[in-house]
């Protein structure tokens, strides 16, 4: 499944990011939180490129709300060289529970490589959506926007992302300037300072 998304992260504080975009119309949908395993392989080499570790990745993912819902996800993210995505799609499995899907993998020597707990707030003007995410650990506030099926339309990834910068630009907030954060990146460079991968 062909998807384009950008994700921004926030600077203002939640309860402001809210005031901002309910007036710019967007009414609230509903909430729900995820936890997403990064699982990886035992040989895989964590002194590799971070893009090149979270390809190697596979995710365990749990929604919890009132439809909860647990699902193996893989997703195939191909970077250019600067670590921008050039195209990405997505695939997911139900399954019945975490705890035996990890064991599974567990048994043929994968290792949960790190964590993302989130609470999402869902928002939906007209056709678009906007997921507010809440980032645990670590810890930060972001939005992410995805493309509707009429933007999917235009087969060029890079026009149907200059739409979506154009609506978020609207919502004038405080962010960082970057429109592709990767909050997996973030997490894997803080798991690897904490373990000193790169200790002699």
């Amino acid at each position: 499944m062909r998807e384009v998304e950008l994700t921004i992260q926030v600077l203002d504080d939640l309860e402001s990011v809210i005031k901002k975009i309910e007036v710019k119309g967007f009414k609230y949908v509903k909430e729900f939180y995820t936890r997403d395993y990064y699982m990886i392989h035992k040989s895989i080499d964590l002194m590799i490129d971070n893009y090149k570790i979270l390809q190697k990745c596979i995710l365990l993912r749990e929604r919890i709300n009132d439809n909860s819902k647990k699902q193996l996800v893989y997703k195939n993210k191909i970077y250019d060289i600067d670590g921008k995505i050039l195209s990405q799609k997505k695939n997911e499995v139900n399954i019945e529970s975490i705890e035996k899907a990890k064991e599974v993998l567990e048994a043929v020597d994968f290792i949960c490589l790190f964590k993302l707990e989130m609470h999402y707030i869902v928002y939906k003007k007209n056709e678009t959506v906007l997921f507010i995410q809440e980032v645990i650990d670590p810890n930060g506030l972001y939005i992410e926007i995805e493309a509707t099926e009429n933007e999917l339309l235009e087969s060029d990834d890079e026009k149907v992302k200059e739409k979506l910068k154009k609506k978020l630009d609207e919502l004038e907030l405080k962010t960082t300037g970057d429109y592709e954060v990767k909050k997996a990146i973030i997490a894997l460079e803080k798991i690897k300072e904490k373990e000193d991968f790169n200790a002699s």
